[in-house]
């Protein structure tokens, strides 16, 4: 079994108790690191020479180019003032408003320097591309029959039921689940401070119950959904390597993350 994930999740609940927060869209990571990489940047060529609001307050201006838009995003996040929240707020509640998901991270930087200037407390962005909810991340969860080339409907009530059940217990929710042939699809929204490791295993064990038609090992990721196409890629790469874990567990296909700070 893979704990990293679990263990730098849990260092972060650890560090920043409740001070943390997560965009509720999944957002490319490759985005996210531009984002801050450019965030920092700009910020250090400012310093203490940052534009007047009124200056910067227009997001629509036809005139603008990409690299304008981007830059001016950063600079209002950059203003301790609500107002300056509110016009980040405004654009980026229109998700076909050019560069919808930069001024979503532009908002939540913008959140994070208000709060944390009003509550005189550090704040933490936890960033992940599926996001969260509140102080829950979001995980996408592949299971893989066992033995069987599809599941049958009664399997299908038994997987949804023990794993809502054992989210619900814990805290946490089953926020989608899709299955086609040997594969089902789960999208789990669950707090940093519970081992998701184990309640995803138990679950698994519960379904068990009843057949054994799920395989002990499956997929987990906090950085993108994927499709059943990955998964089925994932899997056959597996078996042909040889690779499996006979205790069964988790196969933290990409569990990266990134946290940026204020």
């Amino acid at each position: 079994m893979d704990d990293n994930m679990y263990d730098k999740l849990q260092s972060v609940a650890k560090l920043f108790s409740n001070n943390f927060s997560t965009i509720d869209e999944p957002i490319d990571m490759k985005l996210q690191t531009s984002y801050f990489m450019r965030s920092k940047k700009v910020k250090e060529a400012l310093k203490d020479a940052k534009p007047d609001i009124d200056q910067i307050a227009d997001l629509y201006d036809p005139t603008l180019t990409d690299e304008q838009l981007m830059e001016r995003m950063i600079l209002l996040s950059d203003i301790d003032d609500p107002r300056a929240y509110r016009i980040l707020e405004e654009y980026a509640q229109n998700r076909d408003n050019r560069l919808h998901q930069w001024s979503l991270m532009a908002q939540q930087e913008s959140k994070m320097l208000i709060e944390g200037s009003l509550l005189n407390e550090r704040q933490i962005f936890v960033s992940t591309g599926l996001g969260g909810r509140g102080h829950q991340l979001r995980y996408f969860v592949g299971l893989i029959a066992n033995g069987i080339a599809e599941f049958e409907p009664y399997q299908q009530h038994i997987i949804q039921t023990e794993f809502d059940s054992a989210l619900k217990t814990n805290n946490s929710e089953l926020e989608h689940i899709e299955f086609q042939g040997p594969y089902a699809a789960l999208t789990l929204l669950i707090p940093l401070d519970v081992p998701f490791h184990k309640v995803l295993l138990s679950a698994v064990e519960e379904c068990n119950q009843y057949g054994n038609f799920l395989k002990e090992d499956f997929l987990v990721t906090n950085v993108r959904m994927l499709t059943f196409a990955d998964m089925d890629e994932i899997v056959k790469k597996r078996e042909s390597d040889g690779d499996s874990d006979d205790e069964g567990g988790i196969d933290s296909i990409f569990d990266d993350i990134e946290g940026g700070t204020e």
